[in-house]
């Protein structure tokens, strides 16, 4: 038996149980507990697996979760926290946490959202190393649904958006101009990187049809323009156009499949995680066409754990799942983890088993990933792992036909044009990465239709032009001047 957040609507349905918070950590003693907390870290002993190292234990009180984790580059990376409260009214007292680190996780900092008491969040989007944007949300209690920024590393934030669809799934596109809040039937856009923000309402949803999470970071698969987010009726609703369109579309899983996680590779290829109720089995769906036809693989990881899903950049047919476990109804048993990694989208796993529940999951390269920690149990509970394991890249790759492009000028000062020998039907995912392969900036492009892509703002040096769609790939090398 398994524990799932079912959210929109009046009231927000869910099936957890709220474990009330035993500490508070206030701005005003933030480094001096942050300096205490790291000391303290360096004397827990427990066992981890070699591929991911234990940080931040200590920085979140029992009964919190880790809801969302947002990472940039190998150095930084933000989380947000909340206890599980999923009924109305949210105690005025909760504080939603958040923990940042700008070093790759040698040093953290954690502190309250002071300024939205009464609320909890569901995802955090990092812009760099002080800049973040929040989802809150108050289940229908009071405070309302809002996004908060916060310029200066988390000490202030500052309410930038009221709004109904501020209060669970924010997404920021990989052109950094585009954005999406989405919760239910509200949606609210920004085409000015948060500049200017408008809203709208969306049709098509059933009665009783909601959007899900286990994580905030994992329930929307983005690739390009196209976001992806599952709901409680069997069907993903897909934006195109950074948010512009939309469509449902039936996955043929039947009404009463839950789908509490969604990521995509590229505009073609994605898994999704369902289940059917409480205690069902979990079942990891495949999509081959941009999420218009789905498969369960005939290789499932584990029925047992509801599993949040993260595709890794540049490594097709890496994604990388995390699960947790939680015994209802007296959650009284020790909680497990797991991790399943499959390096041909599905068709095979490898896992890891973990003494402590796990949540979201995020990778920003084939060597960088970042796990949240599910329910605190524990004060010496690590709040966050870091992938420290091999690079996910290799001859493990899925096999893909080649597909032809050119990228010119090359060498090239400020701007090149890509182009690809497909039908203009056909959209891809052009990716631009470093000689580590950390992703640099994504776009995208149509077949036969000339992209511009800037350049300008790069250093000198060499990167890979990346194209992926379906079952094909391309890559070349490109030197900036």
């Amino acid at each position: 038996m398994y524990l799932l957040r079912v959210l929109g609507g009046s009231t927000a349905g869910a099936w957890k149980v709220v474990k009330e918070c035993d500490s508070v950590i206030h701005k005003t003693n933030l480094y001096e507990k942050s300096l205490f907390l790291l000391l303290f870290c360096t004397l827990c002993s427990t066992a981890y697996s070699q591929n991911w190292q234990p940080m931040a234990a200590g920085y979140l009180p029992t009964g919190y979760t880790v809801y969302s984790v947002s990472a940039l580059g190998d150095k930084i990376v933000w989380a947000t926290a909340s206890l599980e409260l999923f009924f109305p009214p949210i105690p005025t007292a909760h504080q939603i946490r958040v923990l940042r680190s700008s070093d790759g996780g040698q040093t953290w900092t954690s502190v309250l959202v002071e300024e939205a008491a009464g609320t909890v969040s569901y995802q955090i989007v990092a812009v760099d190393s002080l800049t973040a944007w929040l989802t809150t949300q108050d289940q229908g209690s009071g405070a309302g649904k809002a996004l908060y920024q916060t310029t200066d590393g988390g000490i202030n934030w500052v309410k930038k958006l009221q709004d109904p669809g501020a209060g669970v799934s924010l997404s920021r596109f990989a052109d950094g101009q585009h954005w999406l809040a989405h919760n239910r039937t509200s949606i609210s856009r920004s085409s000015d990187n948060t500049v200017n923000w408008s809203s709208s309402s969306i049709t098509g949803y059933q009665t009783n049809e909601y959007q899900t999470l286990e994580a905030g970071s994992n329930m929307a698969g983005i690739a390009g323009d196209t976001l992806w987010n599952g709901t409680t009726a069997g069907r993903i609703i897909r934006f195109t156009d950074y948010g512009a369109s939309y469509q449902f579309l039936t996955t043929g899983l039947g009404s009463n499949a839950t789908i509490s996680s969604v990521a995509f590779q590229d505009h073609r290829t994605g898994l999704l995680n369902s289940n059917s109720g409480l205690g069902s089995s979990n079942q990891i769906s495949r999509s081959a066409d941009g999420g218009a036809g789905w498969t369960k693989l005939a290789n499932q990881p584990d029925a047992d754990g509801i599993w949040n899903i993260a595709a890794v950049p540049g490594a097709p047919g890496f994604y990388v799942l995390t699960a947790h476990y939680l015994v209802l109804p007296q959650l009284t048993a020790p909680a497990k983890g797991k991790v399943a990694i499959t390096t041909n989208a599905g068709d095979s796993w490898a896992f890891e088993n973990f003494d402590q529940p796990l949540n979201a999951v995020a990778f920003t390269s084939p060597s960088t990933g970042w796990i949240g920690s599910g329910r605190i149990l524990s004060f010496n509970q690590p709040a966050i792992l870091k992938y420290t394991g091999s690079p996910l890249v290799g001859t493990k790759n899925a096999a893909l036909l080649p597909i032809g492009f050119s990228v010119s000028p090359n060498p090239v000062a400020d701007e090149v044009v890509v182009q690809i020998d497909a039908e203009p039907s056909e959209r891809f995912m052009f990716r631009l990465t470093d000689l580590s392969g950390k992703t640099i900036l994504e776009a995208t492009v149509r077949g036969s239709v000339p992209a511009t892509v800037d350049m300008s703002h790069l250093p000198a040096g060499m990167y890979f032009a990346h194209v992926l769609g379906g079952a094909r790939s391309g890559v070349c090398r490109v030197v900036k001047l």
